[in-house]
């Protein structure tokens, strides 16, 4: 599409009012001042094999689902709003509003994904080249529900849940307050640090390259020996695990950690076997011994998984019925 300029003669004001008419109506809005140049799309409905040449927008209150889509500018996802995407290319960054929603497949985000007070984020076969950060109020529970993913630079949430399955992360993983914080069969280059977590953590069949700290949450299950998480495989840690103030039970089991295992202040004493801990250990987890069993039958592990599932179905289903009784898009 050619770009509209001020300094072009030979167009008369009739023809560059006519031509604001035409791209209003194909769902474009020009922008005003030096920005001018720039288009924004705003998309309600389905769209599929097009290109956004600027901003895109899903608009309050509205659904949008693409597939084999390219959008070259900044997405915003609005208030109350759902962008369900597959095999789309975000060339800049996508930000989410208050209860907005995005779901992606097979899709790339050149820059940072960002979520405030969201519903939540699932990402399956993605590709996010930005920071990632997630927050939102105390009693906000958005979720992060990730699944084969790349992340290749760093993971920062503040309130909701976490499960993050079969995922590589480049930077530090940080999570502060979230009800939970699943890592099953990941990757982490980086640093690691979960923080208050209400009900816990579990670290599952993971490597974490850097420093792992886990400060003030509920119950942590590093390896196989809780039921926070169903877990068989062994974690690697590539430098020091400290773990520290957890006001439930910790358990470390079945873990190779190269640096120092240690910590302090937590209210049960650590439990843990089968560890092997180069660096040595420290405070209370010197001289760990298995948790003692019980005659009764253990609690079955609670299914994360599935219970984030059902929440993403949930609100997919709603969004691509939406978007379907909206119709096409008219994005191109």
């Amino acid at each position: 599409m050619p770009v509209l300029s001020r300094s072009v003669p030979t167009l008369s004001r009739s023809v560059l009012a006519l031509s604001t008419v035409a791209l209003a109506s194909a769902g474009f809005a020009l922008g005003a001042g030096p920005a001018s140049a720039a288009l924004t799309t705003y998309c309600s409905g389905e769209a599929a094999d097009v290109t956004v040449p600027g901003d895109l927008v899903v608009a309050e209150g509205t659904s949008c689902v693409l597939d084999g889509v390219t959008v070259d500018g900044t997405t915003r996802v609005e208030s109350d709003a759902d962008l369900v995407v597959d095999d789309t290319t975000f060339h800049g960054d996508v930000d989410v509003a208050p209860d907005g929603y995005v779901d992606a497949t097979a899709t790339a985000v050149d820059g940072t994904l960002t979520s405030t007070s969201g519903y939540g984020i699932y990402l399956e076969d993605s590709v996010v080249s930005g920071t990632l950060r997630s927050e939102g109020p105390a009693e906000a529970e958005p979720f992060l529900y990730s699944y084969d993913t790349t992340f290749s630079d760093a993971v920062d949430v503040a309130h909701g849940v976490v499960h993050l399955e079969t995922a590589e992360i480049a930077g530090d993983l940080t999570t502060d307050g979230t009800v939970y914080t699943d890592i099953v069969d990941a990757t982490l280059a980086g640093d690691l640090s979960i923080t208050g977590s209400l009900e816990g953590t579990a670290i599952c069949e993971s490597e974490v390259d850097g420093d792992a700290g886990f400060h003030g949450n509920q119950r942590v299950q590093i390896g196989t020996g809780m039921d926070l998480l169903d877990c068989s495989g062994m974690n690697y840690f590539g430098a020091d695990v400290l773990i520290e103030n957890s006001t439930g039970a910790v358990d470390v089991t079945g873990n190779i950690i190269r640096g120092e295992l240690r910590g302090e202040g937590n209210d049960a004493a650590p439990t843990g076997a089968g560890n092997r801990v180069r660096g040595g250990t420290g405070g209370q987890f010197t001289g760990l011994a298995p948790a003692a069993r019980t005659l009764s039958a253990p609690a079955a592990p609670s299914d994360h998984a599935d219970e984030l599932r059902d929440r993403r179905s949930e609100r997919r289903s709603a969004a691509e019925a939406d978007a379907e009784l909206a119709g096409p898009a008219q994005l191109g």
